[in-house]
Protein backbone atom coordinates (compact mmCIF):
# COMPACT_ATOMS: atom_id res chain seq x y z
CA UNK A 1 0.00 0.00 0.00
CA UNK A 2 2.78 2.44 0.89
CA UNK A 3 4.61 1.64 -2.35
CA UNK A 4 1.54 2.53 -4.36
CA UNK A 5 1.12 5.85 -2.52
CA UNK A 6 4.81 6.68 -3.03
CA UNK A 7 4.52 5.88 -6.73
CA UNK A 8 1.40 8.04 -7.14
CA UNK A 9 3.06 10.98 -5.33
CA UNK A 10 6.18 10.58 -7.48
CA UNK A 11 4.17 10.55 -10.71
CA UNK A 12 2.24 13.67 -9.65
CA UNK A 13 5.50 15.43 -8.75
CA UNK A 14 7.10 14.55 -12.09
CA UNK A 15 4.02 15.77 -13.98
CA UNK A 16 4.08 19.08 -12.08
CA UNK A 17 7.77 19.58 -12.86
CA UNK A 18 7.24 18.79 -16.54
CA UNK A 19 4.31 21.20 -16.67
CA UNK A 20 6.35 23.97 -15.06
CA UNK A 21 9.32 23.46 -17.39
CA UNK A 22 7.20 23.29 -20.53
CA UNK A 23 5.25 26.37 -19.43
CA UNK A 24 8.50 28.25 -18.83
CA UNK A 25 9.82 27.44 -22.30
CA UNK A 26 6.43 28.25 -23.86
CA UNK A 27 6.45 31.68 -22.22
CA UNK A 28 9.98 32.30 -23.50
CA UNK A 29 8.76 31.71 -27.06
CA UNK A 30 5.35 33.40 -26.66
CA UNK A 31 5.71 36.27 -24.20
CA UNK A 32 2.65 38.16 -22.94
CA UNK A 33 1.71 41.31 -24.94
CA UNK A 34 4.36 40.52 -27.55
CA UNK A 35 7.17 41.81 -25.36
CA UNK A 36 10.48 40.04 -25.00
CA UNK A 37 11.64 38.72 -21.65
CA UNK A 38 14.06 41.67 -21.37
CA UNK A 39 11.22 44.18 -21.83
CA UNK A 40 9.08 42.35 -19.25
CA UNK A 41 11.70 42.90 -16.53
CA UNK A 42 10.17 45.11 -13.87
CA UNK A 43 11.56 46.68 -10.75
CA UNK A 44 9.68 46.85 -7.44
CA UNK A 45 7.62 49.92 -8.41
CA UNK A 46 6.41 48.22 -11.60
CA UNK A 47 8.12 50.58 -14.04
CA UNK A 48 10.25 49.18 -16.81
CA UNK A 49 13.96 48.80 -16.22
CA UNK A 50 15.91 50.64 -18.89
CA UNK A 51 19.52 49.99 -19.88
Amino acid sequence: MRDMVKRIVLVIFVLLVLTAVSGYFYMQKHPIDGKTSVNKTMNITGSKVSK
